[in-house]
């Protein structure tokens, strides 16, 4: 028979029991709350992270698909974690994840302890919530671009798609002046390579600076995420379809459609702004679209990329002589693709190694079209904005357009002295790192557009 004492004990485990029991329950709950409040994509983030610290096997899997980008994608990560954790040791805390939307894809920014310090973690999202890039950096304050402030909000935010035919599709927004009935449009056309519709480098977002400077000034402005961007390693865009017109002018023409039928613009006030490479297929682009009032050239190459390309990769590699073996390695390798690209036999079968990893049909285009004839040819208000720190597009191609338009009247050109290629001022001739710490678009760009939209 069991004592008062044994019994005593039995009532005491089973209140301990209950007690354990809605202590879990209130730390499941809590953790479920969190869940619902936190961002989806710094959960998602930190589940990874998680994931690392706990050495949990097959941890990729729910961040990588099985395509050939994605498993190369994989394999870095992987290497980068590697060599982190052996130098820096394993994870000792998990701490602030912070988010950025760049244009249809995400981005989080994760400050992790360890022994050897604090570092942030980036991860780029695609679409689909898989990784697409993974890398690691010193710690920052500022892990992401942080807009300037606006004193008064005179203008509203739309989002826009531009339909290019059936597979084709980018997200966009335009930026309209509040209160006007119908106002001029800036349709702004990203440079070389897969840009988001900001025009994110680094900490900065160079292309949505310039839209606001613009929507401020009564003036609508376009962005969008560029095609190259939104269908990055995915089917509907082959490499082997990819030129000038499949990478930006097809799209710019559909944007132009598109925005011509838009409520709160005007229609037979539309300019159209290309950047860089988008500025030199400007010309081409403007003979798509039928009733366009002007044509801007945000630092537009003069000549062929191919032209261009040995220029600015032999500055790049003068500037570091730390690891100057390596970089003319790298350096070599480049200008023995571009000799590739300009041999008399390369035609549209050619297996051969190009820049950029670009087909054969690119480069062919490159090499026929002539951006100063093309230019020429136009009628339409011109206008050139070039800054004089500029190592991508330099003042030999601001000359070659001065003395190739010198006879046109409608051509306008702008030199400032203090901006780089992508409008930050400074002094001395600008460096790639410039690109990516935190920056503003100098107010010059949006005066500048500003008169040359409004004298007309």
């Amino acid at each position: 028979m069991e004592s008062i004492k044994d019994k005593d004990k039995i009532a005491f485990r089973i209140k301990n029991l209950f007690l354990n029991f809605f202590l879990i329950l209130c730390v499941l709950t809590q953790a479920q709350e969190e869940s619902k409040e936190m961002h989806p994509y710094v959960l998602l983030t930190k589940r990874y992270i998680g994931a690392i610290k706990r050495n949990i096997p097959n941890r990729n899997a729910p961040y990588f698909d099985t395509t050939f980008f994605s498993r190369m994608i994989e394999a870095q990560a992987e290497k980068t974690l590697a060599e982190f954790l052996k130098e820096k040791g394993e994870i000792k805390t998990i701490e602030k994840t912070v988010v950025d939307t760049q244009g249809c894809k995400m981005a989080t920014s994760t400050i992790i302890k360890t022994n050897g310090g604090k570092f942030l973690w980036y991860h780029h999202y695609d679409q689909a919530q898989q990784i697409q890039k993974f890398y690691i950096d010193t710690f920052d304050k500022q892990p992401f671009y942080v807009a300037e402030k606006i004193e008064k909000v005179n203008f509203i935010r739309k989002d826009v798609n531009i339909v290019t035919n059936a597979f084709i599709q980018l997200p966009g927004y335009l930026y309209l002046p509040s209160g006007a009935k119908k106002s001029p449009l800036v349709i702004l056309v990203h440079g070389s390579g897969p840009h988001d519709r900001n025009g994110t480098m680094g900490k900065n977002k160079v292309y949505l600076e310039i839209a606001l400077q613009l929507a401020q000034k009564g003036i609508a402005c376009l962005i969008y995420d560029k095609r190259t961007y939104v269908y990055q390693f995915r089917d509907p865009f082959p490499m082997d379809s990819m030129d000038y017109y499949t990478e930006t002018i097809e799209d710019a023409a559909a944007a132009f459609e598109l925005m011509k039928k838009t409520e709160g613009v005007d229609s037979t006030s539309i300019y159209v702004a290309g950047h860089s490479l988008g500025g030199m297929c400007a010309p081409l682009i403007v003979k798509e679209c039928k009733g366009i009032k002007g044509m801007i050239l945000l630092s537009a190459p003069a000549r062929g990329l191919l032209e261009v390309l040995p220029e600015q990769i032999e500055y790049i590699t003068g500037l570091n002589q730390k690891n100057k073996e390596q970089n003319e390695t790298v350096a070599n390798a480049i200008k023995w693709q571009v000799k590739n690209a300009l041999s008399p036999d390369l035609n549209l079968k050619s297996k051969t190694m190009l820049p950029f990893g670009a087909r054969p049909k690119y480069w062919l285009l490159d090499r026929k079209y002539k951006v100063l004839d093309e230019a020429k040819g136009l009628t339409l208000p011109i206008l050139l904005i070039q800054g004089g720190r500029d190592y991508n597009v330099t003042k030999k191609d601001f000359d070659l357009w001065v003395n190739a338009m010198s006879e046109k009247k409608n051509f306008k050109s702008v030199w400032l002295e203090n901006l780089d290629h992508l409008y930050f001022d400074g002094v001395g001739m600008a460096k790639p790192d410039d690109a990516i710490r935190p920056q503003h678009v100098s107010k010059l760009v949006g005066n500048t557009i500003e008169g040359f939209i409004k004298a007309k």
